[in-house]
């Protein structure tokens, strides 16, 4: 978990710059020198879509914290590849282009089921920052998940969530 951690601490030093798409999945990086450094496309999985997603949630805020990157590491399952093609597309892409990514690559159940992850990792301190529900709201519009499909979903997480009844 470690190197998890180190390497998406890293995603603040990076400068985010546009994309050229060579597929609805695939992300090519072609910058003048790319030749010499043996760059090729990355392509994206399901597993690293959700990985994509979960980072660019939980960096919302503009800061990662332990227990954050304690959570990426549940989600993908200790998953190195899987955080390191997501931090290698968020490198290259722009937020909105890293959205439309991961919506190309989930299938239906995917796109629900990541927008409930992503809800329950935004909802684990027991508030939605505005900055992460800006961020839900744009992955659940890219997803075209309705707000009725989610709404049980959010009230599950809503109360999963809610310490307060112990205090």
């Amino acid at each position: 978990m470690t190197s998890i951690g180190s390497r998406t601490k890293r995603i603040f030093y990076l400068r985010w710059s546009n994309v050229q798409k060579n597929s609805l999945k695939t992300v090519m990086t072609m910058g003048l020198f790319d030749k010499l450094k043996g760059s090729k496309p990355v392509e994206l999985t399901p597993k690293s879509a959700l990985a994509l997603s979960a980072i660019t949630l939980i960096a919302a805020d503009g800061v990662i914290d332990e227990a954050e990157l304690m959570d990426l590491a549940k989600i993908v399952r200790g998953d190195r590849n899987a955080v390191n093609t997501a931090l290698s597309v968020l490198r290259t892409t722009p937020l909105p282009d890293s959205i439309t990514l991961v919506a190309n690559c989930l299938n239906d159940k995917q796109k629900i089921t990541t927008l409930a992850i992503l809800t329950d990792l935004a909802m684990a301190d027991g508030a939605l920052a505005t900055e992460e529900q800006k961020i839900l709201q744009q992955y659940m519009e890219k997803f075209g998940v309705s707000e009725a499909t989610l709404k049980p979903i959010i009230d599950v997480i809503a109360v999963k969530n809610d310490f307060s009844v112990f205090s």
